[in-house]
């Protein structure tokens, strides 16, 4: 009788009071995200970024937090991508190289010559994106927004405009990117495989007396002071993505899985504007300190067109296939039949 008395009067009672101690140990368990740049603090890559990552740990009461890895700490980008798999790393700013790894036919986006400006890559991002996020997705990473370093040009100690003007540079290439260094040898350039991080070292002892870069990251990584010449021919864009882990986006709420894809679009975007209007001024720039802008010839540039060519015969299949080679020539073919169209 007692314990069916204890039953009927203290039960309920404790139940509630079991529910009650239960929800004051609710607590949201935070999620750490480390994510590694090679860009510099300072440079506009590395600020968006923190401003990105603060505005998320706000957004979500701290359920999400960041630690940055910034300035190459962590390795290149080959490096970045061995720290990820064994979960030291979990998110990080790649180029093209770093993606390429992932994701070979992202490199699509970086073919030679492919595209005339800036519209017609981000036209393409557009109506691939989904397509790109699926396929990284199924190597286990999430795509959380496109960024780019910009239109790559050819930087020397010595002259290149003319018929054999890059035949006798000595061109630093990126050790873990063969499609660059495909690319630049099919243009007839002399390469040098080197780490990223070596390419001051490179150019003070001789090594090399070339690079290729946006105007931009030549003058954040220090490279434009070793060198006098810079050929004004855009020769291609080099994209750059954000990605995370997606072990590490599955542990989030879905709640602040969405904040965090929706702030590190906007701040992608933000980048790219950025980045775009920082190039645009850093040719200024290195044309105000001395560095000699120098435009190809007819001839050179009918030979680069025709080496393109050759360029994306050899990326076909090993990057990227021959259907998304057409896909993304006829969104090209569309667009500049429209803007002809309209003038």
């Amino acid at each position: 009788m007692a314990k069916e008395k204890f039953m009927k009067y203290y039960f309920p009672i404790l139940i509630v009071m079991v529910i009650i101690f239960a929800g004051l140990e609710i607590v949201v368990a935070s999620t750490t995200i480390k994510v590694a740049l090679i860009t510099p603090d300072g440079s506009p890559w590395t600020d968006t970024l923190r401003k990105m990552t603060n505005e998320v740990e706000k957004k979500t009461d701290g359920e999400i937090k960041f630690k940055i890895y910034a300035g190459g700490v962590s390795g290149d980008e080959v490096d970045v991508l061995r720290k990820m798999q064994v979960n030291r790393i979990h998110a990080a700013g790649f180029s093209g190289v770093g993606l390429g790894i992932i994701l070979p036919m992202i490199r699509i986006l970086e073919a030679p010559l492919l595209y005339n400006n800036c519209k017609e890559i981000d036209l393409v991002k557009e109506k691939l994106y989904d397509e790109f996020a699926a396929g990284f997705e199924k190597k286990g990473y999430i795509l959380l927004g496109f960024a780019e370093a910009g239109f790559v040009y050819f930087f020397s100690k010595k002259k290149m405009s003319g018929p054999d003007g890059l035949k006798d540079i000595k061109m630093w290439v990126w050790k873990s990117d063969p499609v660059a260094k495909t690319s630049l040898e099919t243009f007839g350039i002399r390469t040098y495989p080197l780490h990223q991080a070596d390419v001051n070292t490179g150019l003070e002892t001789g090594m090399i007396d070339s690079f290729y870069s946006p105007p931009l990251a030549a003058i954040y990584f220090q490279w434009h002071s070793k060198i006098q010449y810079f050929l004004d021919y855009p020769m291609v864009n080099s994209t750059g993505a954000l990605l995370l882990k997606k072990k590490q986006f599955d542990k989030i709420s879905k709640k602040n899985q969405i904040i965090l894809k929706m702030t590190a679009e906007k701040y992608c975007r933000e980048l790219v504007y950025n980045t775009r209007k920082g190039n645009k001024e850093a040719h200024a720039v290195l044309e105000k300190m001395g560095v000699i802008i120098e435009p190809p010839l007819k001839k050179q540039i009918v030979s680069f067109k025709e080496d393109a060519k050759e360029i994306y015969e050899k990326s076909i299949p090993q990057l990227y296939s021959m259907k998304l080679f057409n896909k993304v020539q006829d969104i090209l073919k569309a667009y500049r039949n429209t803007q002809l169209s309209s003038k």
